[in-house]
């Protein structure tokens, strides 16, 4: 008899931690907000190699399905002498919760034929798909941030 009360008085309260452990979990997912980017090297020179890096203000929470956009726009010299406005668009695609939840990065090499002394402005639009809803109830998220950075 009383091993029937000691297994039962386990019992009670191995369920009671367990509800207590599903009543921590809220299922209310966070989308992430970003405050910066920073540019490595922060002076870069024509044909340097350059990493860009968004750095989160808040992190993420409940984040499945994440799309990163980043864009890269400056001018280059034409062989006629002439300015041209280049935009380039580079994709990753992650799983925050899954595979990755840091700050977001991207790495570029820039052409030689950069103006020297003009800048390059970098635009990160990402995407996120929401394991459960926001506080305000929504599915999806998005986060934007624009930088310019000066070229030697």
């Amino acid at each position: 008899m009383k091993t029937n009360n000691i297994i039962a008085a386990i019992f009670i309260a191995l369920t009671g931690t367990a509800f207590v452990a599903c009543d921590e979990t809220d299922g209310i997912s966070v989308v992430p907000v970003l405050d910066k980017i920073t540019l490595e090297p922060n002076l870069p020179a024509p044909g340097d190699s350059i990493t860009a890096t968004a750095h989160q203000a808040v992190k993420g929470k409940l984040i499945n399905a994440t799309t990163y956009n980043w864009q890269f726009t400056y001018w280059t010299q034409a062989d006629d002498g002439s300015t041209v406005k280049v935009d380039t668009l580079l994709s990753q695609h992650t799983n925050y919760d899954g595979e990755y939840n840091g700050d977001p990065y991207m790495g570029y090499r820039l052409p030689t034929t950069i103006v020297p002394g003009s800048s390059i402005m970098i635009t990160i639009n990402a995407s996120y798909s929401c394991s459960g809803q926001t506080a305000q109830g929504a599915l999806y998220g998005s986060a934007n941030k624009t930088q310019s950075f000066s070229i030697k």
